[in-house]
């Protein structure tokens, strides 16, 4: 109840100022892409700033960059420049949160990378979550993780376009589930009825060939216990492909101490408010009713 106190008065004091300087948001893109283009050369990526650019597809802001590689090095050349911009982002996303400035970082990373594969240079593209890049930044998810989630979404062309990347994340509102799932987490990092699914998804989470029980684990969970509320917040019947992104960052937050989901969910509300929209009263009115029913 603490914290839902404490949120409150901090919207209803801080909201007013947020749109009344939406206009005058600090979003600059060339700072970000210059940034970032500077950390790419650290590790010598070679970037290509003809296309490296950031745009907006539905409800996210999209970063992409082009990067080139060797014949045999993409793998590399891939993860080296994820994690770069990923540290990149985590930086921004303190000073920005703890500054409390209104600046707006991209959804959704996109890599494209140009190797010399097959008689002409191929592009290959992989689109992530930029929270899982900050993750990754942070050691909470392994390169090996990593690879495992973006790999699926890989796809390549011999010229140079790349049709429907990922439809799926490019028309989800990755910043509305990056908040979501702290808002699950948090509520449930006390909750002794999660004490059981928790422990047992830690201890699977370690046994090699568990990884699919443990997302089937997931996406059951959030099902039988969380459906009302998504269809409540997102006004939609969420899929298994929802109910999955939303279920492995609740996993990796779960795991964290309080204060961090505390900080973690309010980076993502500040993050969600800037875009112009308003903290889903819904999610409070769930938790205020859920609280109530289980005596917690």
């Amino acid at each position: 109840m603490r914290f839902l106190c404490s949120c409150l008065i901090y919207f209803i004091i801080e909201l007013p100022f947020l749109f009344a300087n939406t206009n005058s948001l600090k979003y600059s893109s060339d700072i970000i892409l210059n940034d970032i283009q500077n950390e790419l050369s650290y590790f010598r990526i070679n970037c290509d700033e003809k296309y490296t650019k950031i745009t907006q597809t539905n409800n996210n802001s999209v970063l992409t960059i082009r990067v080139s590689s060797r014949r045999n090095n993409y793998e590399e050349v891939i993860m080296i420049s994820l994690g770069s911009i990923g540290r990149y982002l985590n930086r921004l996303r303190l000073q920005i949160t703890n500054n409390k400035i209104p600046f707006l970082l991209p959804s959704i990373v996109t890599i494209d990378c140009i190797t010399p594969v097959g008689r002409d240079n191929t592009i290959l593209s992989c689109s992530v979550n930029n929270k899982i890049l900050i993750q990754f930044s942070q050691n909470e998810i392994t390169s090996v993780n990593l690879w495992k989630t973006i790999k699926p979404s890989i796809q390549s062309s011999m010229n140079f376009t790349i049709p429907d990347r990922t439809p799926e994340i490019f028309m989800a509102d990755i910043d509305f589930e990056n908040m979501i799932s702290t808002r699950i987490a948090l509520e449930g990092k006390n909750n002794p009825r999660l004490s059981k699914v928790i422990s047992t998804a830690l201890k699977a989470s370690w046994v090699p060939g568990l990884e699919s029980q443990l997302e089937d684990m997931l996406v059951s969970h959030l099902k039988s216990n969380h459906s009302n509320l998504m269809n409540k917040v997102m006004k939609k019947e969420l899929n298994d492909e929802q109910m999955l992104r939303i279920g492995r960052q609740f996993f990796i937050h779960i795991q964290k101490p309080y204060k961090e989901i505390k900080q973690s969910h309010t980076s993502d509300s500040l993050k969600y408010v800037w875009k112009g929209n308003a903290y889903p009263i819904e999610l409070d009115q769930y938790y205020t009713e859920y609280r109530k029913k289980h005596g917690l």
